[in-house]
């Protein structure tokens, strides 16, 4: 009996960690574990939601001081890797700035590729948002993202069964 929950707890393991992961996020991990691993709906959703806010309080609190070592940095690729987060950072910066956290919120709500908790994350901390106000506004946008996803997964789930 105990074999039979195994794989089950290993799958769990997977969306968890995918959902960790800057480009998978819950976007990513919610359809995976429940149409490729077959995973309850809601266990799914909540184990993706858990793995996708945790990287958040150490992006806000660490991100900067990175960036700007990264910037500084006598290897290449870690000079293309800042900058191009940086490019990034501007090119939302006037929206956060005139909408401030809900620029934020918006940003990290909406399910596409490009946009979660790691870019929210990355522009609020390099935007000087303060972490009090910026970690819940994130963590309610991805969970109004993981809500979109399980609509979507549940929605492609009927068609296939």
């Amino acid at each position: 009996m105990e074999q039979l929950a195994q794989p089950e707890i290993l799958e769990n393991i997977l969306v968890f960690g995918m959902s960790m992961l800057p480009v998978v996020e819950l976007k990513g991990a919610i359809p995976i574990g429940v149409l490729q691993f077959g995973l309850p709906l809601w266990t799914t959703f909540l184990i993706a939601f858990l793995g996708s806010i945790v990287p958040a309080p150490f992006l806000l609190v660490f991100i900067k001081g990175l960036i700007h070592k990264l910037q500084s940095s006598k290897v290449r690729l870690f000079n293309k890797v800042s900058n191009w987060l940086m490019g990034k950072v501007h090119k939302h910066q006037d929206k956060v700035k005139k909408f401030g956290y809900l620029a934020i919120f918006i940003f990290v709500a909406i399910p596409l590729p490009g946009t979660g908790v790691w870019t929210g994350s990355l522009l609020a901390a390099m935007l000087d948002l303060r972490f009090r106000y910026a970690f819940p506004v994130i963590a309610v946008g991805n969970l109004v993202a993981g809500l979109a996803m399980l609509f979507v997964t549940h929605s492609i789930h009927g068609i296939i069964v």
